[in-house]
């Protein structure tokens, strides 16, 4: 009797160690729930008023000929969501470029860019058009090439919507 006690005790002891629960992993390079997924101007406090945060994932995009992959965060203003996309290159000041080049061929006929400034540094608003409950709609959005990331944010039918978040990255 005493060695099925024994032997039930090592298997909850070592149940216990397997599963780390006893000791804490001090190196988080392998814990994926302690590391923040994104850049910083991806902000989850101190919103504009009215914003709130929902979430983050990974995204894809293409830009050129080529898929850079990026993050997103996405939050809600009364009943619209907008986004916050932040894509890493080693050249994003050519990669600004570039994404500024192919939606300057969707757009032939017009000039969709506005040069504005926010927190300090150049950006670019620019605006589409999309069709809401068969009506043709302006959406406007904001990016900028910082350090290593070219960002966007949008997209808003309120070019002020945009500003207030994208203001608020502090970047």
């Amino acid at each position: 009797m005493s060695s099925k006690y024994i032997l039930l005790s090592i298997l909850i002891i070592g149940s216990v160690f397997s599963s780390g629960c006893l000791f804490e992993n001090n190196n988080n390079s392998n814990n994926k729930a302690n590391q923040s997924i994104g850049p910083d101007f991806i902000i989850k406090t101190n919103l504009p008023p009215g914003f709130t945060f929902e979430a983050i994932h990974d995204i894809n995009a293409k830009i050129g000929n080529s898929y850079i992959n990026g993050s997103e965060g996405v939050y809600k203003y009364g009943g619209q969501y907008i986004y916050i996309q932040a894509f890493k290159s080693d050249d994003a000041d050519a990669l600004f470029s570039q994404y500024k080049e192919d939606l300057r061929e969707n757009f032939r006929k017009d000039n969709p860019f506005e040069e504005i400034s926010i927190n300090g540094h150049a950006a670019t608003k620019f605006n589409d058009f999309r069709v809401d409950n068969g009506e043709t709609q302006p959406r406007y959005n904001i990016i900028w090439a910082k350090g290593d990331y070219l960002v966007q944010v949008g997209s808003s039918s309120d070019p002020m919507i945009v500003f207030s978040l994208a203001s608020a990255t502090g970047y």
